[in-house]
């Protein structure tokens, strides 16, 4: 069934506007590149500017197409996904302003010597897109959530998400020509490199999401949204390839597209034929499944080399050696299943101790004959093992909500006072070093390494952690709270595991302060858990 709106009720307008904002927003994107966002000196490799200006119109067209049908909810949907991947998108387009040179941004110029081009007005429209498009998602978030039965198909759309993620993340396409760089997001300049990973790691968030939606129409235009997102950023990638003599196809654009198309055909499922989330059990044995799968990831990837140097010994890992408590902290609360708010939160503690390990294997492996051995994958495996237990996990804890309903307390004042004082402290423990030497360049949460990936996802469950604790109920929040604990002790435990790395080394402040945070939220957890 599809809900139809009163085409003069206050809701339709509000609506009618956001679509108009996102199509002011597609058609910047579409005259910017129309009009050169660089001066003549650097013209487009191909006219990509009709292609471009479809792919910038397409999420406004399809939101446009059910507010016409009075589909306001589907409409509203739709411009969601766009709004998110407009922060990415911005800030790798910001390149062009920054350093045009290496922007690699063949369908909107190439240059031909080491002479950067200006960025022209057509740049600027091109940012004016993303940030109209910004706002437009914002606001039809507030339109785009309904009640209803939450009775949907996710398993193909989450499927399409990580896919689609894996092929963003490889190099849109391979090329000879040395102003046409081909690069993923780890190998691009800073600017793209967050883009890319913001927009990387939101599409597979998105997908589930969307999916799981209690709201069909909602979960329809969430899902067609994703898919003509996923269209436009893969696009012009392949166009490229096919268009230009130095440039050649690769994998990436076609995994995305393929995604795309997926999530299209998981909007075709009829309620009628829709399967329904699994059982509160099924989802507990999967979630222990994969946190234990994680978990003895994480234990190889600390047991196995990280880099192979043929005819030499494999060095000292020091990095690695942080998977051992990641590792012990995922499988024993993965066979918790009363566990499951803790375990929740310390599937971070993965990423957390992998992104420091493949951080230093990344590095390594510039230098010539050096490649990335067994642990780098086994490490790999272990985030993506990860990721998928903590969704399954919280999906667990959704349909125990609607079985068993959701009663909340305001937290007392003294559990909210030592819950900001943690979550203040946890900014230090990330954002500092741990241990610091002569000579020595610490990872920090906030740097642009692919160890900071890591810790910033670590301090984003850390402060989601307290959050979610002070407005759940006691006993939840205790087992946030807990799992919380886990990661900055997985923090602080940096030091005594990897202070021999190098010479002279001493505490920095981040390991006082993330054992001052642990301290804080084990104090809150056990105020919380007083309160049941």
């Amino acid at each position: 069934m599809t809900r139809t709106a009163d085409l003069t009720s206050p809701a339709h307008t509000k609506i009618r506007l956001v679509v108009g904002l996102a199509a002011a927003g597609g058609l910047c994107g579409a005259i910017g590149p129309a009009i050169s966002v660089v001066d003549g000196s650097a013209p487009p490799a191909y006219p990509a500017w009709p292609l471009l200006a479809v792919l910038a119109l397409l999420p406004a067209g399809v939101s446009g197409y059910f507010l016409r049908r009075g589909q306001e909810v589907t409409a509203a949907a739709v411009l969601v996904p766009a709004g998110v991947f407009a922060v990415g998108r911005f800030l790798a387009d910001l390149q062009v302003v920054a350093d045009p040179l290496i922007a690699a941004r063949p369908e909107l110029f190439r240059p031909d010597s080491l002479i950067p081009p200006t960025p022209t007005a057509g740049a600027w429209l091109l940012l004016a897109g993303h940030v109209l498009t910004l706002v437009a998602g914002v606001l039809a978030a507030t339109g785009a959530d309904q009640d209803g039965d939450r009775s949907q198909r996710f398993g193909l759309p989450a499927t399409a998400g990580v896919v689609a993620a894996v092929g963003l993340f490889t190099a849109p396409y391979s090329s000879s020509d040395a102003f046409i760089p081909a690069a993923g997001p780890l190998d691009a300049p800073p600017l793209p490199l967050v883009g890319g990973l913001l927009v990387l790691l939101a599409v597979p968030v998105l997908a589930v999401l969307a999916a799981s939606s209690a709201d069909a129409d909602a979960r329809r235009g969430g899902l067609l949204g994703l898919a003509a997102v996923l269209v436009a950023v893969a696009a012009p990638g392949l166009v490229t390839a096919l268009a230009v003599d130095e440039v050649d196809v690769t994998p990436g654009p076609f995994l995305v597209l393929a995604a795309a198309a997926a999530l299209v055909r998981s909007t075709a499922e009829t309620t009628e034929h829709a399967l329904e989330l699994p059982g509160r059990r099924r989802l507990h044995l999967i979630t222990a499944a994969l946190g234990v799968a994680a978990g003895a990831a994480a234990a190889l990837g600390a047991l196995t080399d990280h880099l192979h140097v043929p005819g030499v010994a494999a060095p000292t890992d020091y990095a690695a050696r942080l998977l051992w408590p990641a590792a012990v902290a995922v499988a024993l609360l993965a066979l918790l299943p009363k566990a499951r708010p803790a375990f929740i939160a310390a599937t971070a503690t993965v990423p957390l101790a992998a992104g420091l390990a493949l951080d230093a294997a990344f590095n390594a492996t510039r230098v010539p004959s050096v490649e990335p051995a067994a642990g780098v994958w086994f490490t790999a495996l272990a985030v993506v093992l990860a990721a998928a237990a903590a969704i399954t996990a919280a999906l667990a804890g959704a349909v125990e909500r609607d079985e068993e309903g959701a009663e909340r307390v305001p937290p007392p004042l003294p559990l909210l006072a030592v819950g900001l004082v943690a979550a203040l402290l946890a900014f230090g423990a990330f954002a500092l070093p741990v241990l610091e030497a002569p000579g020595y360049v610490p990872i920090t949460a906030f740097g642009l390494r692919v160890g900071s990936w890591g810790l910033l996802i670590a301090l984003v469950a850390v402060l989601g952690a307290v959050w979610l604790a002070l407005v759940s109920r006691p006993a939840r929040g205790a087992a946030l709270l807990f799992g919380a604990a886990c990661v900055t002790a997985t923090r602080a435990l940096e030091y005594p595991l990897s202070e021999s790395r190098v010479a002279g080394t001493a505490p920095g402040p981040a390991l006082w302060l993330a054992l001052a945070t642990t301290l804080a939220l084990l104090i809150a957890a056990t105020l919380s858990a007083a309160r049941s």
